[in-house]
């Protein structure tokens, strides 16, 4: 389930990237005049992400830390939201007992 989840998102990463790949290439042959408050997004977005080649020991950490960090955050969600729903029935359960 994780791997297509994955594969999903490779996908649409893949398609965005393509996007920012034609507007920069319409640019440069001039067909598209360009915009600079989206070649200024596009910048950083450019060095917001590591250099896989330069770093790839620092690159394959941080996925490895990213990948198993989704599942633990996941599972704190869950555990908050039973507890909050536990507290939510205990307070309930106490008002219908000192009532009757």
């Amino acid at each position: 389930m994780l791997s297509v989840r994955i594969k999903v998102l490779f996908f649409m990463l893949n398609g965005r990237a393509q996007v920012i790949c034609d507007y920069i290439r319409e640019v440069k042959e001039g067909k598209r005049k360009s915009n600079p408050a989206i070649m200024r997004a596009i910048s950083s977005l450019v060095a917001s992400l590591p250099l896989a080649k330069e770093h790839s020991d620092n690159f394959d950490s941080q996925c490895s830390r990213g990948s198993g960090e989704a599942p633990m955050i996941a599972s704190l969600a869950t555990l908050t939201k039973g507890i909050m729903t536990h507290d939510e029935i205990a307070a309930k359960s106490n008002v219908i007992y000192l009532t009757t």
